[in-house]
């Protein structure tokens, strides 16, 4: 399943988004006119939800905190070591024994330095999981940065002799027609492609392969290959989940980036903490994710035409037939943050990642076509996503902006408003009601500063404290690098346009 944009059905369902989300934006204006109650009564669910979204995900929090504690404590290939694998769900696609068990890495490159590649490829050294001979590291390498990526393999290989498991690179052509540039779908197909023929030749079962992609400058918690072979091996059914960590750190550089990118790093790792805590069951791939082989061969691998990573979700849930759900647990990976070698070209690169994150709403077409095509997927599925894609678009994108500006645009647009009781009563009960959800941001600075880990030794008391500061300003966040970007996609989507470049952020050292 994927997007044709020559198709009248596809055009239409790529309006809906951006139109959805402009709808509500604008409610203040059109629905003041002709329903000023409406709006009011709308403001202030607004408000109220806000304040139970705190709530809930300050549980999610402290729960998913606590399991991340649990998780990075345990031994997991000891923990894999004592299974009875007679007693394991799911016999056909189960290995016969924990050393059957294979890994496929596959890593996207573009023109990563030594030093960033060094940081990935020694946490793949540090992990506690002995059997290395069982994994194969797949460097799928843009042509444009192949040269200096394969140089820098060669030093690691022999910095790394005996620590690893089969490194495996493929150099991806530039310029193969239909294929989107800048995306890493493209690139991380053409690798694994090639992997499987190879370890195929090799005689080597795709059945015994738990495949995992993750970025270049993502380092894996020593933990973190014996936690997801646990978690796959103990799943029924495994052939029909993905496999996600839901602590997703940005500690490779948290503290040396400035602090609108630092609280964007932190917002998402503490959103989909509390989120995936709570609730997993309508949850996407992201950046770092594991499925059975023979589920990506499945799939098809990933769509060389679209993004990537939320994508790959739809192409295997649809493989499945809608039977397709995370399996979560809570061992983290860590990545960089947008760092840029000026102040100002670190916001430009934060604002051109987020609107290719932004670009991710083309899921949402991309669903109900696959909804209106398959028959197969149960109604009650169709109904559940429909509604959280609903939720996400009429809700999430618009709240902040709402919540802040709606009533003044309510008043300005009709001045019959101000006499009305709603209009005298309606900022004060948002303001108690807002005010009420500012505590919940005392758990939020705690626990970000857990996650984050310590502050740098040569940071002063002053900076220190200062820092704590910064949980207020996920507001300003909110209504800019949060907002934004995302309403620029969806508005370029809305109006046909198509993204035909995606921006490729930048690993800054510095």
């Amino acid at each position: 399943m994927t997007i044709d944009n020559n198709s009248k059905l596809d055009k239409i369902l790529q309006f809906v988004p951006g139109f959805i989300t402009w709808l509500t934006l604008l409610s203040p204006i059109w629905l003041g006119i002709l329903s000023p109650t409406l709006v009011a009564l709308f403001l202030t669910f607004l408000a109220i939800y806000w304040v139970y979204l705190a709530f809930t995900h300050t549980v999610g929090l402290i729960i998913g905190y606590k399991r991340y504690k649990k998780e990075t404590a345990t031994d997991w290939f000891k923990k894999c070591g004592e299974l009875d694998f007679s007693n394991l769900p799911d016999k056909t696609t189960l290995p016969k024994t924990l050393k059957e068990v294979k890994h496929l890495l596959v890593i996207p490159t573009v023109n990563e330095s030594l030093e960033i590649l060094d940081q990935t490829v020694k946490s793949l050294a540090e992990q506690n999981y002995p059997l290395f001979q069982n994994i194969f590291i797949v460097i799928a390498c843009e042509e444009r940065g192949a040269e200096s990526v394969s140089k820098s393999l060669d030093i690691l290989k022999e910095r790394y002799k005996g620590q690893l498991g089969e490194i495996l690179f493929y150099i991806h052509p530039a310029g193969i027609p239909g294929e989107l540039v800048g995306g890493g779908a493209a690139n991380r197909t053409y690798g694994t492609t090639h992997a499987v023929e190879e370890l195929t030749k090799r005689g080597l079962n795709t059945r015994d392969f738990i495949f995992t992609t993750f970025d270049a400058d993502t380092c894996l918690h020593k933990e973190f290959i014996g936690r997801l072979t646990h978690c796959y091996l103990t799943t029924d059914k495994r052939d029909n989940h993905f496999y996600s960590t839901a602590v997703f750190q940005f500690n490779n550089n948290i503290w040396k980036v400035h602090t609108l990118m630092r609280i964007e790093a932190n917002s998402v790792t503490l959103g989909t903490l509390a989120s995936w805590t709570l609730s997993s069951e309508t949850k996407e791939t992201f950046s770092c994710y594991s499925a059975s082989l023979d589920t990506l061969i499945a799939a098809n691998y990933w769509d060389v035409g679209l993004i990537d990573d939320t994508v790959f979700y739809w192409r295997a849930f649809f493989a499945r037939n809608g039977d397709f759900k995370p399996a979560i647990f809570y061992v983290p990976n860590s990545s960089d943050a947008v760092q840029g070698e000026t102040f100002l070209k670190a916001h430009q690169s934060l604002y051109k990642q987020l609107l290719r994150w932004g670009w991710g709403s083309v899921t949402t077409p991309l669903a109900f076509k696959g909804f209106i095509k398959n028959k197969d997927i149960p109604t009650t599925t169709k109904i559940l996503w429909s509604l959280n894609k609903a939720e996400r678009h009429l809700i999430f994108r618009t709240m902040v902006f709402l919540i802040t500006f709606g009533f003044a645009i309510l008043t300005f647009v009709n001045q019959n408003v101000r006499q009305t009781t709603i209009a005298y009563n309606l900022p004060d009960v948002t303001s108690t009601i807002l005010n009420v959800g500012l505590i919940f941001l005392l758990p939020f600075s705690i626990l970000r500063q857990k996650l984050a880990g310590p502050f740098p030794k040569e940071w002063p008391i002053w900076k220190r404290w200062l820092s704590y500061l910064e949980g207020p300003l996920i507001l300003v966040n909110l209504l800019t690098f949060s907002f934004i970007p995302f309403l620029e996609a969806e508005t370029k989507m809305m109006l046909g346009k198509r993204y035909k470049n995606l921006h490729f952020t930048p690993k800054v050292r510095k």
